[in-house]
């Protein structure tokens, strides 16, 4: 489990809002220009499981893992829904090996929920139209998850669009439905999407003065040598490669069988509209060129579960001719990705997600217990070279959590509480602890002259003793070189 400043502060703050009574209108921040959030709905869900799990970051963690396991059962119900038994039991087995959702199982973030949102958002389609008897219903389902994933992440609420377009093409469905039975519907749809609209009427229209001004600024969010095509091109053959099969294949294979995937449910589409639904939904992402090529690995969370079903409606169609390919394709399938999963599952969450990979919680579990071990029940005084830097969230919620739980006391915080982030440990008052520990994060995204600054403050009151790497964590027993230090605990 990845557990970084996102994860610590989202922990405080969810609980704060029941245990506080701090309620939110809004959730954590959506972008790096401020005034722009995400939906809060993330925290009332995670802060009664952080309640639940007496703050074990674990619990919450296995409780998201199930979560995201039930897409499983989703994209089952959807295939057999829409399509046929078949494309249901095939396109749950790709769900449940690929790599894809297997990196959202064990990201304990907003944006990994909204993979399920998506599900609803087709089933609904589904149900309206199979089924004329439980139009209200469907509508209701692809109200509810389209408008859900926005509250999990902003930056995929190009659902919205998505919902329109499949309106339209399935309007002829919906005759027939009473306009109080429609309004009523769309009332309780739309739901998860208040919470923006009285953030907005509380805040003065903070967020859409923000998102206003981001875009009439012109800002740029192309990397150097990259293009639009360039940022399309790479993302479509991600979602290709980690849902349905890498092996190191050439961008040219990659991209023609997934083309070739596209065309054919087009061609099935001129006999039966639902196939373009499957299309529509793979190619939502191209919503995003609007965001000037900002298109992180979870901006398009979601739409990988497409992909596996129009993989699956492929792989249904071949099953009639030769059974045999299909068992083959699949097996490949599985090995592919399984390959990704053993390979990454040691290292947690990868960089497309969390720019500082490495932070994993059993480690920091690992170093806590270690500095306890290592202060034989004296006093202590950290100092952490952290991203964001000085930032003490996420080692205030370790070390009440895995150290002051267990231990029954904190430890001192050298470099002072800095306002504004939730989270705080006692900072010294008077004197030095005779035991000190400088704690080094995994150093991708921190700049080497502040790791280097840190050593070199923490020289002028202490000397090395001991020396050791967990994972990617450096942690350094020192002792004070002040000979009337003192081991006061707070």
């Amino acid at each position: 489990m990845y557990f970084g400043y996102d994860e610590a502060r989202d922990a405080f703050v969810s609980q704060e809002i029941f245990t506080k009574g701090d309620l939110k209108l809004i959730g954590p921040q959506a972008s790096a220009f401020p005034g722009i959030h995400h939906g809060p709905l993330y925290y009332y869900l995670i802060g009664p499981l952080f309640l639940l799990g007496k703050g074990n970051p674990y619990f919450v963690s296995v409780i998201f893992r199930l979560i995201n396991s039930l897409g499983i059962i989703g994209i089952y119900i959807l295939g057999t829904l829409l399509f046929n038994v078949q494309v249901g039991l095939i396109s749950s087995f790709i769900y449940a090996v690929s790599y894809e959702q297997f990196i959202y199982s064990i990201f304990t973030g907003n944006p990994s929920i909204s993979n399920i949102s998506w599900i609803l958002l087709f089933i609904g389609v589904g149900i309206i139209y199979k089924y004329k008897n439980h139009r209200s219903l469907g509508l209701l389902l692809m109200l509810l998850g389209a408008s859900i994933i926005p509250q999990f992440d902003m930056i995929i609420g190009y659902s919205l669009f998505v919902l329109i377009i499949l309106l339209i093409l399935i309007k002829d469905k919906l005759k027939g439905l009473g306009y109080k039975e429609i309004f009523w519907t769309i009332l309780v749809g739309l739901t998860p999407l208040y919470t923006y609209i009285l953030a907005e009427l509380k805040n003065k229209f903070l967020a859409t003065k923000a998102i206003l001004s981001l875009f009439s600024s012109g800002v740029s969010n192309f990397s150097v040598g990259d293009s639009l095509l360039k940022i399309l091109l790479r993302n479509f053959l991600g979602l290709f490669r980690n849902n349905i099969v890498d092996l190191n294949l050439n961008n040219v294979i990659i991209l023609t069988l997934f083309v070739s995937i596209l065309i054919y449910l087009i061609y099935k589409a001129q006999k039966d509209r639902k196939y373009i639904f499957i299309v529509i939904w793979i190619l939502s992402f191209l919503f995003l060129v609007i965001a000037r090529g900002f298109m992180p690995f979870y901006s398009y969370a979601g739409v990988g579960i497409g992909l596996i079903l129009a993989f699956s409606i492929f792989l249904s169609d071949i099953f009639r001719f030769n059974r045999f390919m299909v068992f083959l394709l699949l097996a490949v399938l599985t090995y592919s990705n399984l390959l990704k999963i053993v390979d990454q599952s040691s290292k947690s969450l990868i960089v497309e997600i969390k720019a500082q990979p490495g932070m994993k919680l059993s480690d920091e579990i690992q170093l806590i217990e270690n500095i306890y071990e290592y202060s034989e029940g004296n006093a202590f005084t950290i100092r952490v070279t952290s991203m964001p830097y000085k930032i003490q969230t996420v080692w205030a919620y370790l070390f009440r959590q895995y150290g002051k739980n267990i231990y029954g006391y904190y430890p001192y915080f050298e470099t002072g509480n800095v306002l504004g982030f939730p989270g705080e440990l006692p900072t010294p008052k008077a004197g030095v602890t005779c035991f000190r520990f400088l704690i080094q994060e995994p150093i991708r995204g921190i700049p080497q002259d502040l790791v280097i600054k840190d050593q070199n403050e923490e020289n002028n009151f202490s000397v090395i003793v001991k020396e050791e790497r967990i994972g990617d964590f450096v942690l350094q027993k020192r002792l004070a070189k002040d000979r009337s230090c003192h081991s006061n605990k707070p």
